[in-house]
């Protein structure tokens, strides 16, 4: 068996003769299994005996099997967790809002945050899509927040993309990923400001104000109206109660020095103020709201979601006018105000268009003239007419004189 060996490492020549070897062996051993009673009746001419099955053929086959067909069980399932593809969890399929051409000059809300932020972003882009004056930039992030900071987070550094991205009105909604440790602060060389500090403690909520005043006065710079939206009640209990702990410190440093805060919590809970699937939507109709995460808004949720920012919008741009409709003897500042939609920050107020159609005014023609001739020559006053109080065209107040 050495000099056979020998033979199968040298060179191809060996290899051949190693086959050859093999093939020999093959054939003796199927010729040591065959019965002796089976290659009897080739010599007499007798009909075959059936040989006797004792198992010897299945050996040998195994045998063989194992020899050039081998593998382990093992080897196979590693094998077939190499080739398995990872089943990745669906996320929040991004909705598409078919939109009219937007004007050049057109108003900007930019939205800021974290899935919340998403959420309320693709309903206002739905409630302004047929709208060209106003459109819809959408900054918010998953996985975001202003304590969960991660690569993409634009509340890290938003001055930043304020100069890159101007805007009109900026929505925040955030707060769903900053249930977390507050991380120790450190300065430049290395000192450290303040320790870390667990979530709800005396020094994660001073902390967490800091925070929120950096991003206030971030915003305030840029001199345009904010909306910082409060966070809705979701299906895990925990979560609901760390939100709305959320929602009160955020409210009470925004309160506090005269900004807006919107609550939204009691429009989508029940009537204990618990989560709930289902609500009325904009149309009043109960309807399913959220999505099956107990987390997500869907369609009709972030449609009524965005509703809570959009009358605000609505009614800011309403203050703004064009420069042809623009009262005389008017500052320069009051005029830049009214353009860009903070007339309502300087008691400014100028329509576009009044507030009812001209048809419905009442026309001093309908005006009955006294028919006594006792009332003669005195003035005609349409308070006896049913006028709307506070309106233009409500002289009521002359009667008193």
């Amino acid at each position: 068996m050495s000099g056979q060996t020998q033979h199968c490492k040298r060179g191809p020549k060996g290899i051949r003769l190693c086959l050859s070897l093999m093939i020999g062996a093959c054939l003796l051993l199927e010729a040591a299994l065959v019965s002796p009673l089976s290659a009897a009746p080739l010599l007499r001419h007798e009909a075959p005996a059936v040989a006797v099955d004792d198992g010897r053929y299945d050996v040998a086959l195994g045998f063989f099997e194992r020899l050039f067909k081998r593998r382990s069980r093992k080897k196979e399932e590693e094998k077939t967790k190499r080739t398995k593809k990872p089943v990745r969890r669906a996320g929040p399929v991004k909705p598409v809002i078919s939109t009219v051409s937007k004007d050049p000059d057109a108003a900007v809300i930019a939205v800021f945050g974290d899935e919340f932020g998403q959420d309320i972003a693709w309903g206002l882009k739905d409630a302004f899509s047929q709208v060209p004056d106003v459109k819809v930039e959408i900054h918010a992030k998953p996985s975001s927040g202003i304590l969960y900071n991660s690569s993409r987070n634009v509340l890290k550094d938003p001055e930043a993309l304020f100069d890159s991205k101007p805007f009109s009105f900026a929505v925040v909604m955030v707060g769903l990923n900053d249930r977390i440790k507050m991380p120790a602060k450190k300065d430049e060389e290395g000192a450290q400001i303040y320790p870390a500090y667990d979530f709800k403690t005396d020094g994660w909520v001073r902390s967490y104000g800091r925070e929120i005043d950096r991003l206030r006065l971030a915003f305030a710079l840029q001199d345009r109206p904010v909306f910082w939206v409060g966070l809705p009640p979701v299906g895990s209990k925990k979560l609901s109660t760390d939100l709305r702990y959320l929602n009160d410190l955020v409210a009470s440093r925004l309160t506090e020095r005269g900004e807006r805060f919107i609550d939204v919590w009691d429009a989508f809970a029940d009537e204990e103020g618990n989560f709930s699937y289902r609500g009325p939507d904009l149309t009043g109709q109960d309807r399913r709201l959220r999505q099956g995460n107990a987390i997500r808004f869907n369609k009709a949720g972030r449609r009524k979601l965005a509703f809570f920012v959009e009358k605000l919008v609505v009614r800011a741009l309403s203050q703004s006018v064009a420069e042809d409709v623009l009262p005389d003897n008017l500052a320069s500042a009051d005029e830049a105000a009214l353009r860009e939609g903070r007339g309502a920050s300087r008691d400014i107020f100028v329509l576009r268009k009044p507030p009812l159609d001209s048809d419905k005014l009442v026309k001093p023609v309908s005006l009955a003239q006294p028919s006594d001739a006792a009332n003669k020559g005195a003035p005609v006053t349409p308070s006896s007419l049913s006028v709307p109080q506070m309106r233009v065209d409500n002289f009521s107040w002359s009667d008193s004189r």
